[in-house]
């Protein structure tokens, strides 16, 4: 029973991830405002943090990090651990979630893509000697926050949604989803 249940969010979470990045480079590609799009799997995983905890904020961030790091062409396994950390970050935080309050968690949402955006300058940027942050923190890092913030606040009441549906049927025991 435990491991159907198990294998099921296993393989919801892994659509949504997919589901996620095509959108991500698809779709909102072809959205962009102010030049940016939203980092919809970075949202997952802060949210999946927030919702679920550490550990599947863990998983969830190291997934969709392997599966950015396979399409970026940069360092492999950087958006792996940075997701992972990201995602248990979020979980810590979990400690202070109040369950149908959706400010907080979109609000950590936009903190978390700051801090990524920090780590990706860090990384990409200031390491070749680039070193104008304040540019890159205006006209990059702030508008897709702001972005993934608004987008958020449609995700965060899906994700809700599928959490419920996943968490009702192992608590019936049901085996139908």
């Amino acid at each position: 029973m435990k491991i159907t249940y198990f294998i099921r969010r296993a393989v919801i979470c892994l659509l949504l991830i997919a589901a996620l990045y095509i959108l991500q480079t698809a779709v909102f590609s072809h959205l962009e405002l102010a030049g940016v799009v939203p980092n919809l799997l970075l949202a997952l995983v802060a949210l999946t943090g927030f919702m679920r905890g550490r550990k599947e904020g863990m998983v969830v961030g190291m997934a969709a990090g392997l599966l950015l790091d396979t399409f970026s062409g940069q360092l492999f396994g950087i958006y792996a651990l940075l997701f992972l950390l990201l995602g248990y970050l979020n979980g810590v935080v979990r400690q202070v979630f109040f369950g149908d309050d959706i400010k907080l968690p979109v609000l950590f949402v936009g903190l978390t893509d700051i801090v990524y955006g920090i780590c990706v300058y860090l990384i990409s940027f200031a390491s070749r000697g680039r070193t104008d942050f304040r540019f890159f923190f205006f006209n990059v890092m702030l508008p897709e926050a702001v972005y993934t913030i608004v987008i958020s606040f449609v995700l965060y009441p899906l994700l809700q949604w599928i959490a419920g549906r996943t968490d009702r049927y192992e608590s019936k025991g049901d085996r139908r989803f």
